[in-house]
C-alpha cells in the first residue's frame, strides 16, 4: 500500500518489490503516448462516443486545465505531462517544494549527486513557463551551459538561449528574452547592471557551492550577483550545501535572502561550534534547523533505492614500473622542487605552482619537458635583463594551474620575490635546461604502455559482458592528452578517438557534438579537469585515471560523469601505481580504502568528502609529504597521521551538523516519497484524461500537450454559447455516499473564483442545486459534493424542460456561503504565509542587534568591574584615578545604550513597515465570473 508507514528495518521484500514497481510507473509522455495510443485502438465505437463532451463541459475542461492552482501538484501536473523523462518520487517532492516556495523568495535544492537536480528545476521552469511567466535566468558554469540547453529542449520541451561575449548586442539588454535566458556566473556579475533590469519570474543558480564565500567583501562575482539578484526569487542547486564549516552554509542561504539567517555576526555569535566534539548544542542546532526547513530541501541516494537502481563500481589497478631514465628524472625535478627556494617559480605562489609541477612530472614526460624548458627559457630572459639593469620580467605559471582559479585565493601566500644572484639564475636556468633535456630524451613511458595492456584487457571482459567497448581517459596536462591521442593511434585506435579539454572544445555546440560523436562513433574519449565538468556519459562505464588526482573531491567528480543516475551497468575504474614510489603507494590506499572512492554502490560519501574539508588543505598536506619525506620510513609516517587527522574529522567535525541541520529520517523520506508518488500520479492522471478528453472533443487529436491544450481552451472560449445548458447526467459516476441523489434534477452553476494575497488562487466553484422533493424549492450540496459532477458523464439533454421553479434567491445564497468558505480557506492561507513572514522579520529584527547588544553587555561589563576596583582601591590617590576610570567607562557605556536605543527604534520601525506592507498584500480580495450553467437530469 502506498500510504503505508516504512519501519526502520523493512522485512516485507514482496511489499517493497511492489512499491518500487509502483513508483517506476510514474513515466510520462512517451510511455502516456503508448498507452493512449493502445487505449483508443482497442476502444470501441461506442466507447469513443460515449466520450464525446457536451459544449457544457468543454467549457468547464477548458477552465479547469488552464486554471492557476495554489497546489503545487496540481500545478505540476501540466508540465509532468510535457516532460519527457522518467520521473521520481524525490524529484515531484522537490519540484513541489521549489516551486510553493518562490512566493517567499526561493528555496535550495541540496540532493545528493546523481539525483537529478537539474530535472527538478527544469520541471519547476517548466510550469512557471506554461503559466506565461518568462522571465527566466539560469547562471551555471560555463561548460554546463549546453547541456542545460539541451535538457530544457529535449526533457522539457523548452526552447532557451545562451548569452555569452561572444552573442552579446551592442545596444539593448542582452537578458531581455522572451526565452530562458543562460549564461555564467561571471558574465552576469560583469553585466550585474543589465540582469538587475529585469524583473525575474526565478534565478536558477546551478553548482551554487561556487558562491558559498559571496557574503565576503572580497568575492567580486558573489557581490555583484547578490546585489543584481536581490529581491528575485531564486533555486540553488548544490549538492554539497555544508562541508567545511557552517559559514558555507551561510553564504549560500544568504543569497537566497539574508533575513532568513541574519547578519554574519549573529550568525557567527549563535553558531558556534563545540570545541570538544565539533558540533552544535541541541536547542542551538535545533533552532537553526526550524530557520533552513522552509528554504532547504535534501534526499539523499540511500533513501530512495527502492525505486532508483544503482549500479556498483570495481576499482582495477594497473601496476608499472618506470624506466631507470624515468626514474631519475623524477628524483633529479623532486630534489630541484623541495628546495626551500627556487629562482624560476613565484614565491608567493611557490606551494600552487609546485604542486602544477609535481602533477606534470607524474603525468609524463611530455608534459614535463616543456614546462621545464620553459621554466628555463623564463630565467634565461630575467637573467639578461639582470644583466642591463632592468626591471625583472614575470614569473612563468603553467596552464595548468588554471585548473586552481576558483580556489586561487586558498592557495596564496604572503612570500615576497627576494633579489636573486646572476650566479644563481646561471645555476638554475642550466640546471632546467638539463632535466628538460633528459625528459625529452625519453620517448616510451612506462605508465603509457601500462594503459595499452589495461584497456586491451578490459575492453575484452566489456566485450564478454555486451557492455560498450568505450572508455573516458582522464589527464591533467592537455600535453599528456596529445601523447596519449598518438599513442593509442599508433596501436590500433587511431580514428576512435575524441579529445576534450577545457578550452579545447569551442563553445557548448562543439561540446556537445564532441559528447555525441563519443556516443556514436568514437571508442575513447580522452579529456582534462576542466573539459569533462558536467558532463553526462552514462552511456560509458569505464573510466581511467591515466593522473589520479590529489583532491577526492575531484576524483568523485571524474567517476561520477559515468557513475550517476541512468546508470545501467557497473562502472570500471582504472588506476595506475607505481609501487615504487611509497608515497604514490600509500595515497592510493589513502583514497581506496578510507574513502572509498573506487568501489561500492556510492563511492565516498558527502560525509567523507565534507571532512577533507575544502580538498585543497588535503591537496596541500599530501605535498607536504611529497615535499619533505623521502625515507619510506617517513613517508609511512606521515600517511598515517594524516589518516588518523582524518578520522576524528570524519567522526566529529561537521557529520553531526550536518545530518541534524539537513538530512531527515529515511522512514519518514520514504513515507513522504509514497505519497508524493500516489498524490501526484493521481493528479497526473486526472490531468492527462481532462486533457484528452477536451483535445478529443475539440480538436479530434485526443493529444494531452500543453500547446494543444491551450489550442482547444481558446477555440472553446471563442465560442458563443448558450446561456443555460440542459443535461442529462449519469449517476453511476456518484461515490456511494452520494448515490441517494439518483433521479434528482437541479441546477449546475460554475464560477471561476480568483483570490489574492500572498497566496494567489484560481479554483472552480461547482453550485449545485438540487430540486427538493415538494418540487418547489432547492437546497444547495456542499462545494466537495458539487466537485464530483465534474466525474460523471453526460449527454444533452433535447426533450425535457426545468420546472418553473425560481432559483434565484437560492443561488444567491449558495453563491454567499460559497464565497465566505472561500475566503475563509483564503484567509488561513495568507494568515499562516504572513505568520512565518513575521517570524522571519522578527528574528532578522533581533540578530540585527544582537552586536550592538554585545557591545554594550561588554561596556557595561567593564563599567561594573572598574566600580569593583574603585571600591578595592585603598590609596587615594589611586582612587581618584580608578574613580575616574570608571566615570569615563560609565560615559562610553551609557552612550552606547543610547545608540543601541536609538538603532532598536530604527530596526523596530522598518520590521514593522516591512509587516505593514506585507499585512497589505496578504489582504484577501475575491473575484468570481459565471463559466457556464445548466439544469440536469441525474439517471
Amino acid at each position: 500500500m502506498l500510504h503505508a508507514c516504512v519501519a526502520t528495518h523493512d522485512t516485507d521484500g514482496d511489499r517493497r518489490l511492489a512499491e518500487a514497481r509502483e513508483f517506476r510507473e510514474l513515466r510520462v509522455v512517451a510511455d502516456a503516448a503508448a498507452v493512449m495510443a493502445s487505449e483508443e485502438a482497442l476502444s470501441s465505437e461506442a466507447g469513443q462516443q460515449a466520450q464525446a463532451l457536451t459544449p457544457f463541459h468543454e467549457r468547464l475542461l477548458a477552465e479547469e486545465l488552464t486554471i492557476k492552482s495554489s497546489d503545487s501538484r496540481e500545478r505540476l501536473a501540466g508540465a509532468l505531462a510535457e516532460a519527457r523523462v522518467d520521473l521520481n518520487p524525490h524529484q515531484l517532492e522537490a519540484a513541489c517544494f521549489a516551486l510553493d516556495s518562490l512566493s517567499r523568495g526561493g528555496c535550495m535544492l541540496a540532493d545528493e549527486v546523481g539525483l537529478g537536480k537539474t530535472i527538478e528545476a527544469g520541471m519547476v521552469l517548466a510550469q512557471l513557463m506554461a503559466e506565461g511567466k518568462t522571465r527566466i535566468l539560469i547562471l551555471a558554469p560555463a561548460v554546463l551551459r549546453a547541456q542545460w540547453n539541451s535538457e530544457l529542449r529535449e526533457k522539457f520541451d523548452l526552447e532557451s538561449v545562451m548569452v555569452d561575449g561572444r552573442t552579446v548586442r551592442a545596444t539593448g539588454n542582452c537578458f531581455d528574452q522572451p526565452f530562458p535566458v543562460i549564461c555564467s556566473h561571471p558574465f552576469a556579475a560583469n553585466k550585474a547592471a543589465l540582469v538587475a533590469e529585469i524583473p525575474w519570474d526565478v534565478v536558477v543558480i546551478d553548482e551554487a557551492h561556487r558562491l558559498r564565500n559571496a557574503y565576503k567583501a572580497g568575492h567580486k562575482t558573489g557581490q555583484a550577483l547578490r546585489a543584481a539578484l536581490s529581491g528575485r526569487p531564486k533555486l540553488l542547486l548544490t549538492a554539497t550545501p555544508l562541508q567545511n564549516d557552517l559559514m558555507e552554509l551561510f553564504g549560500l542561504v544568504t543569497l537566497l535572502d539574508e533575513q532568513i539567517l541574519g547578519p554574519e555576526h549573529a550568525f557567527r555569535s549563535r553558531y558556534r561550534l563545540e570545541g570538544e566534539t565539533g558540533g552544535l548544542p541541541g536547542d542551538v542546532a535545533t533552532e537553526l534547523k526550524e530557520r533552513l526547513a522552509p528554504v532547504v530541501q535534501r534526499t539523499l541516494r540511500r533513501q530512495v533505492r527502492e525505486y532508483v537502481r544503482y549500479t556498483n563500481r570495481r576499482s582495477i589497478v594497473e601496476d608499472f614500473a618506470p624506466s631507470p631514465e624515468e626514474h631519475d628524472l623524477y628524483e633529479k625535478v623532486s630534489e630541484y622542487l623541495r628546495r626551500s627556494e627556487v629562482a624560476a617559480i613565484e614565491p608567493g605562489k611557490k606551494t600552487l605552482l609546485t604542486l602544477c609541477y609535481r602533477k606534470l612530472l607524474a603525468s609524463s614526460t611530455y608534459a614535463i619537458a616543456p614546462t621545464l624548458r620553459r621554466l628555463s627559457e623564463n630565467l634565461t630572459k630575467r637573467l639578461e635583463a639582470a644583466r642591463l639593469g632592468q626591471r625583472a620580467l614575470g614569473f612563468f605559471e603553467p596552464e595548468e594551474a588554471k585548473q586552481f582559479a576558483e580556489e586561487g585565493e586558498e592557495w596564496l601566500e604572503d612570500s615576497s620575490a627576494k633579489p636573486v644572484s646572476i650566479r644563481t639564475l646561471e645555476n638554475e636556468m642550466w640546471e632546467l635546461k638539463q632535466y628538460a633535456d633528459l625528459a625529452d630524451s625519453i620517448k616510451v613511458n612506462a605508465k603509457g604502455e601500462a594503459l595499452l595492456r589495461a584497456l586491451e584487457r578490459t575492453f575484452k571482459v566489456m566485450k564478454g559482458q555486451g557492455w560498450p567497448e568505450k572508455a573516458l581517459i582522464f589527464t591533467e596536462s592537455k600535453r599528456t592528452q596529445q601523447y596519449l591521442c598518438t599513442l593509442l593511434s599508433q596501436n590500433g585506435y587511431e580514428g576512435k578517438i575524441s579529445l576534450l579539454s577545457g578550452d579545447a572544445a569551442g563553445g557548448p555546440e562543439e561540446r556537445r557534438a564532441l559528447v555525441n560523436e563519443f556516443r556514436e562513433k568514437t571508442q575513447i574519449l580522452i579529456c582534462t579537469e576542466a573539459g569533462a565538468e558536467g558532463l553526462n556519459l552514462q552511456f560509458c562505464n569505464l573510466v581511467v585515471n591515466y593522473d589520479l588526482p590529489w583532491n577526492p573531491q575531484r576524483v568523485e567528480q571524474r567517476i561520477g560523469r559515468c557513475h550517476r543516475y541512468g546508470q545501467q551497468r557497473d562502472v570500471l575504474v582504472i588506476n595506475f601505481l607505481n609501487r615504487r614510489n611509497a608515497a604514490d603507494a600509500r595515497l592510493y590506499e589513502l583514497l581506496e580504502k578510507k574513502l572509498n572512492l573506487f568501489d561500492g554502490v556510492f563511492g565516498a560519501s558527502d560525509e567523507i568528502l565534507g571532512a577533507l574539508e575544502s580538498g585543497v588543505d588535503f591537496e596541500r598536506r599530501i605535498l607536504d609529504i611529497y615535499q619533505s619525506c623521502r625515507h619510506p620510513d617517513d613517508i609511512n609516517a606521515a600517511f598515517d597521521k594524516l589518516r588518523s587527522d582524518m578520522e576524528g574529522r570524519i567522526s566529529e567535525r561537521m557529520t553531526e551538523a550536518r545530518s541534524v541541520l539537513m538530512e531527515r529520517f529515511d522512514g519518514d523520506v520514504r513515507r513522504r516519497l509514497r505519497i508524493a508518488g500516489a498524490q501526484t500520479k493521481e493528479a497526473l492522471e486526472k490531468r492527462q484524461q481532462g486533457a484528452r478528453a477536451l483535445t478529443g472533443s475539440v480538436l479530434g487529436s485526443h493529444a494531452s500537450g500543453r500547446l494543444q491544450v491551450a489550442k482547444a481552451a481558446y477555440a472553446v472560449r471563442d465560442r458563443t454559447h448558450d446561456a443555460i445548458n440542459y443535461l442529462q447526467l449519469n449517476a453511476a459516476g456518484l461515490p456511494a455516499r452520494l448515490a441517494r441523489l439518483a433521479g434528482s434534477e437541479g441546477w449546475w452553476f460554475v464560477y471561476k473564483c480568483e483570490t489574492t494575497g500572498l497566496k494567489a488562487e484560481e479554483r472552480m466553484l461547482h453550485l449545485v442545486l438540487v430540486l427538493e422533493r415538494d418540487g418547489k424549492s432547492f437546497r444547495a450540496l456542499p462545494l466537495e459534493d458539487g466537485e464530483h459532477f465534474m466525474k460523471l458523464v453526460g449527454k444533452e439533454e433535447r426533450r425535457r424542460q426545468p420546472p418553473p421553479v425560481s432559483v434565484t434567491l437560492m443561488q444567491e445564497q449558495a453563491l454567499m456561503a460559497a464565497k465566505d468558505e472561500v475566503l475563509r480557506a483564503a484567509e488561513r492561507r495568507n494568515a499562516l504565509e504572513l505568520d512565518l513572514a513575521r517570524e522571519r522579520a522578527d528574528r532578522f529584527a533581533e540578530d540585527c542587534l544582537l552586536e550592538s547588544r554585545e557591545a554594550v553587555e561588554r561596556s557595561r561589563e567593564a563599567w561594573m568591574e572598574a566600580r569593583r576596583h574603585v571600591c578595592a582601591e585603598e590609596e587615594p590617590s589611586e582612587r581618584v584615578k580608578a574613580r575616574a576610570h570608571a566615570e569615563r567607562l560609565e560615559r562610553e557605556y551609557r552612550k552606547k545604550l543610547a545608540s543601541l536605543r536609538n538603532e532598536e527604534e530604527k530596526r523596530y520601525a522598518a520590521k514593522d513597515r516591512q509587516i505593514a506592507d506585507l499585512a497589505n498584500k496578504a489582504k484577501v480580495t475575491e473575484k468570481r465570473s459565471l463559466i457556464a450553467s445548466a439544469y440536469f437530469w441525474l439517471s
